[in-house]
């Protein structure tokens, strides 16, 4: 049960900071297509953040092996990683905005990632 409220409450705060990030790219990025893009990038980001904290959590410090926590923090950046380049070319033939499109799910990549270490211990 706890593990289901930990990743609801990092579920939260992602929601939180990802709709944040979106007001705030909205003043740069101010065309329809813009637009688009920054929420297709915002479901995508939202998605892979929740699963590579899922894949993060068991291995918080005193519950896992040494070194796993290192381990599965690697995996989830490879794994964002390979998202940001394989969403690049699926984007232009989707015909979206590039440059809004990888700047916004960088960005929600950023801000969510930095939320994760603040968030592992969550036990409540």
């Amino acid at each position: 049960m706890r593990e289901t409220r930990a990743l609801s409450f990092f579920a939260g705060v992602s929601a939180a900071l990802i709709i944040t990030s979106t007001i705030i790219l909205r003043m740069y990025f101010r065309t329809v297509e813009q637009h688009n893009a920054m929420l297709v990038s915002a479901a995508l980001a939202f998605a892979v953040q929740l699963g590579s904290y899922a894949l993060l959590r068991p291995a918080r410090p005193g519950h896992g092996a040494p070194g796993e926590l290192m381990l599965r923090w690697g995996i989830g950046a490879v794994m964002r990683f390979f998202v940001l380049v394989l969403y690049a070319p699926i984007a232009r033939v989707v015909n979206l905005s590039l440059e809004a499109a990888l700047v916004s799910l960088v960005t929600f990549f950023f801000m969510t990632m930095m939320a994760e270490p603040l968030l592992l211990e969550y036990d409540r």
